[in-house]
């Protein structure tokens, strides 16, 4: 399918310009739109074989029902029973606006718009391009979030186009969306209404009209009375974690979960409060290329935290980010549509707390008997001189090793003029399990990170040489010292103690630089 694109002042939309679109949605079309939450992806609601084509475009799941738009009050009425007084009032009060109300539906409405419910969610938009396109369609317009299901919502033509070019008729470029959340559906049917997804609308807005209003927790088998209840939304390619707590914590656990990132090799986007933008940001410069903080707004004004969020998320994509690293925000007015949305996009996934999440550091040498038994215990000593509050976790291992060999009786000379005693270290082989359960494996030369990487290919990324991890402070492999005398157990043990005090550093210089 070719789609075409029409471009139209987004306050005053030219009839003549929107007018192939609206037949094209009389005629079980599907057109692409802005409104003021998202842009909405939109078929004749009349028409069964056009709303099953938006299925098929978005890949949406069938259990999910659709929001049936409309541009004026009176296109209500066909479409449903019964039109209560809180109905009426709150159609007076919020619309046009980001208000999706639930009614008993007529049977004008087919059942691929509801999901076979009994149901159905009607919104008017406040948008000039998609009133005037509903206008000239004549038709009520069932339309989703214009994006392939479960990726995040567009809120702009360019995220449209990219996620439906091929699959729609036409993509209308009429700016981009206001409020960039989806909007409020509420549930009036009972005593108290709910709020059975939060949205542009605020829950403290409802409430100054219809008094107490709840906030729908549990999410129901089966078909869904709303969208956006149960399955995961909202997602670009990377993971994405939550931060919780007050701002400072949520900054030291994203700085912990930053640096577990980085260095085992993935690229990292942190979504950012304005407040907390700086710290990040100080961590970015020394990982150029890996760490990209996208900040949202003020943790005391919302909107604008709302309408970036989705297109940070799909920027996160387009960096190559691999995690998604976010803070939270307070639930209040726009608050509680943004938690919504980053709940959905992280599939509930949070951060620990920074004082409860160990930094894992392997190191590796061949037979485990010298090189990596010094390197464990120097960069212990090193941590604990650091004083960090974050743990550190410091194990070594030997591509070649036999189980249970002691360490060599020079190493532990060597170590103890130190003041670090060694004698207690027994050899092990390195397993997919100790790689699993490193964020960075250091090896000592260039041939063992190959013999890991060939061995276990799917940890390569994590995995360094001492020399590359070091930033100049070592030049090349660190030699083996066996048989070659004290004088080589000497030179080996200070090129680790230069190495290694260069990477305890800079790991515990990035955590206190967030606090943590």
């Amino acid at each position: 399918m070719q789609t075409r694109v029409v471009r139209v002042d987004p306050f005053e939309p030219s009839d003549d310009l929107l007018r192939p679109c609206a037949e094209a949605l009389r005629s079980g079309g599907l057109v692409a739109f802005p409104t003021e939450t998202v842009y909405g992806l939109g078929a004749n609601a009349l028409m069964p074989s056009a709303v099953r084509e938006v299925f098929r475009a978005k890949g949406r799941p069938q259990d999910n029902p659709i929001i049936v738009h409309v541009s004026r009050i009176e296109a209500v009425a066909p479409l449903v029973t019964e039109i209560s007084p809180v109905a009426s009032k709150l159609m007076e009060t919020f619309w046009p606006g980001p208000l999706t109300l639930l009614f008993p539906k007529s049977g004008l409405v087919p059942a691929e718009v509801t999901a076979g419910l009994p149901t159905v969610a009607v919104r008017m938009p406040d948008h000039p391009v998609a009133q005037r396109l509903i206008d000239l369609s004549g038709v009520p317009v069932a339309a989703p979030s214009a994006n392939i299901s479960g990726r995040p919502s567009p809120t702009t033509f360019e995220a449209t186009l990219s996620d439906l070019d091929g699959k729609v008729d036409y993509v209308v470029d009429g700016g981009p969306a206001g409020i960039g959340v989806e909007s409020t559906v509420l549930d009036i049917s009972g005593p108290v209404a709910r709020v059975l997804r939060p949205g542009g609308l605020s829950v403290e807005e409802l409430s100054q009209v219809l008094g107490e209003v709840q906030v729908a927790i549990e999410v129901p088998a089966g078909p869904l009375s709303s969208p956006g209840m149960k399955y995961r939304h909202y997602a670009p390619k990377a993971d994405v974690y939550l931060a919780a707590g007050e701002p400072a914590a949520q900054r030291e656990a994203i700085a912990v979960h930053a640096l577990k990132s980085l260095i085992s090799g993935k690229k990292v986007a942190v979504l950012a409060s304005l407040e907390n933008e700086p710290h990040y940001s100080r961590l970015s410069w020394s990982f150029p290329g890996s760490l990209f903080v996208l900040e949202l707004g003020s943790r005391e004004d919302l909107a604008p935290v709302a309408a970036r969020l989705f297109s940070s998320l799909r920027y996160a994509d387009r960096l190559g980010a691999d995690v998604v690293l976010s803070e939270s925000f307070p639930e209040r007015g726009l608050g509680l549509a943004i938690q919504n949305r980053l709940d959905r996009a992280s599939g509930g996934r949070k951060m620990p707390a920074a004082g409860d999440s160990a930094v894992s550091v392997l190191l590796v040498c061949s037979g485990n008997t010298c090189r990596s038994p010094m390197a464990e215990a120097i960069l212990g000593t090193e941590w604990a001189g650091l004083e960090s509050r974050i743990p550190l976790r410091v194990y070594s291992r030997g591509t070649a090793a036999a189980p249970g060999l002691p360490v060599s009786h020079e190493a532990v000379e060597t170590m103890a003029e130190r003041g670090i005693n060694i004698s207690k270290h027994a050899s092990a082989p390195v397993t997919g399990a100790d790689l699993e359960g490193a964020d960075l494996v250091v090896t000592m030369t260039v041939s063992q990170k190959k013999a890991l990487a060939d061995r276990f290919p799917e940890f390569a990324p994590r995995v360094r040489t001492l020399a590359e991890v070091a930033e100049g402070a070592v030049d090349g492999d660190i030699p083996d010292p066996i048989g070659m005398g004290r004088g080589a157990y000497g030179r080996t043990a200070d090129a680790l103690e230069r190495g290694l005090s260069v990477l305890a550093r800079r790991m515990a210089g990035l955590l206190r630089t967030a606090g943590a």
